[in-house]
């Protein structure tokens, strides 16, 4: 059944990573599988400042940009060009997948939806775990009893990315609640022509280990404790190079930078800034293992794009992979620095099971993580509370739903 599917994002912007690359992805798939595809988003971005550089959408996908034209709207994370243009058309899709939950953009889309009975799915992308209520958790809690509780209890499902998160969720889900992971492309082992001239441009020699980390640089990350990990392997490996890229929160960014300058280290860190295209896929190609060492996540988009480019990776528990471990394409590691720089130490000693980790990693995307894989469940859930919306809006008025509960 061709469906027309509405995705609604408070915004795309290239800052948010992972988050902005999965709605992308997601938008451009489902356009290429023949579906009306509709991304409707403002040029709200992380932190609430002024507009930046949006992710660029295939024009197979309608997109819908509209402006936050007010620092107030700025501020909160409303649009309300987006707010009357959803009120107006949203009755148009058989479905609407809104992207986050903590914004007004997504409390006015499902407030929309629930008006004009077109069902929606909440996909919170790890904004609904214990460790992220706790960053500002006041204004969360009366934000989500005044505004979020009635969108969340209304949808019609709940999308998960990883049984993880589902469980560490601080609000239990109302209504049906679904685990369908974020994917990746698996890519093809071979040479890059430009990795030489990436390294002589890193001031990298030939031969020499490479640890890399892709992503935001915030504390949800544990970017200062990869740097604290980095310094007990520099002391057993003093070959060994620590790449560290993206976008940085300013404050969490400037400590980082204080720390890394006292450091005997220092000279094997590279702290460089936002890659955001092709030029990220040469980085894993330059890399001889991928680390993150995550205090909350959904389903971490970048170690997904690091296996699948063979890589093997370094993880908490918290990226919500526990597949690494069962396939063998890494480790899952705690918080203890030196055990940390142990298990990175053990790893690089022996390049032959490195590679054979990286092969394991692209495996466990191929089986676990590809398109192939997840599209159609994916597609499956539309398609059926499609389906049922059409039947209930010819036999019975919209049901109401039970109400949430928060987690003790």
């Amino acid at each position: 059944m061709k469906l027309r599917i509405g995705l609604v994002a408070a915004g795309i912007p290239l800052s948010s990573t992972g988050p902005s690359i999965s709605v992308r992805e997601l938008a451009e798939k489902l356009s290429m599988l023949g579906h009306d595809v509709t991304l409707i988003a403002s040029d709200l971005t992380t932190g609430g400042g002024p507009a930046g550089r949006m992710v660029k959408i295939d024009p197979c996908v309608e997109l819908r940009l509209f402006p936050a034209i007010s620092n107030l709207e700025r501020r909160f994370y409303r649009c309300k060009a987006m707010k009357q243009w959803l009120e107006g058309q949203v009755a148009r899709f058989d479905v609407v997948d809104i992207q986050g939950v903590w914004s007004f953009v997504a409390v006015d889309a499902a407030a929309a939806c629930t008006r004009a009975q077109v069902p929606y799915v909440l996909t919170p992308h790890g904004q609904m775990t214990r460790w992220d209520w706790r960053k500002s958790h006041r204004r969360k809690l009366v934000f989500f009893w005044l505004r979020l509780r009635r969108a969340w209890r209304g949808a019609a499902a709940i999308r998960f990315l990883s049984e993880r998160e589902a469980d560490n969720s601080a609000v239990e889900a109302p209504s049906r609640t679904v685990i369908i992971p974020n994917w990746v492309d698996p890519t093809e082992p071979c040479a890059n022509p430009e990795a030489g001239e990436l390294r002589r441009k890193l001031a990298i020699a030939q031969g020499v280990p490479v640890i890399l980390f892709l992503g935001r640089i915030t504390e949800q990350k544990g970017v200062r404790e990869i740097v604290a990990a980095f310094d007990g392997l520099w002391c057993v490996r003093p070959d060994s190079v620590l790449v560290l890229v993206g976008p940085r929160e300013e404050a969490y960014g400037a400590q980082l930078e204080k720390v890394i300058s006292q450091l005997h280290c220092r000279q094997s860190i590279r702290l460089l800034g936002p890659i955001y295209d092709h030029r990220r896929f040469q980085l894993f190609s330059v890399a001889s293992a991928f680390i993150t060492l995550s205090k909350s996540e959904g389903l971490p988009v970048a170690v997904l794009e690091a296996m699948a480019s063979g890589l093997p990776v370094v993880v908490t528990k918290e990226a919500n992979l526990p597949e690494i471990a069962q396939y063998g394409a890494g480790a899952i590691v705690g918080e203890d620095p030196q055990a940390v720089a142990t298990t990175l130490a053990a790893m690089i000693a022996d390049p032959i099971q490195l590679r054979a980790m990286g092969e394991r990693a692209r495996k466990l995307v191929a089986e676990r993580f590809s398109p192939a894989v997840v599209l159609p469940h994916l597609l499956a859930l539309y398609s059926e509370l499609a389906s049922a919306e059409r039947r209930a809006r010819l036999t019975a008025p919209l049901v109401s739903r039970s109400r949430s509960a928060l987690k003790k």
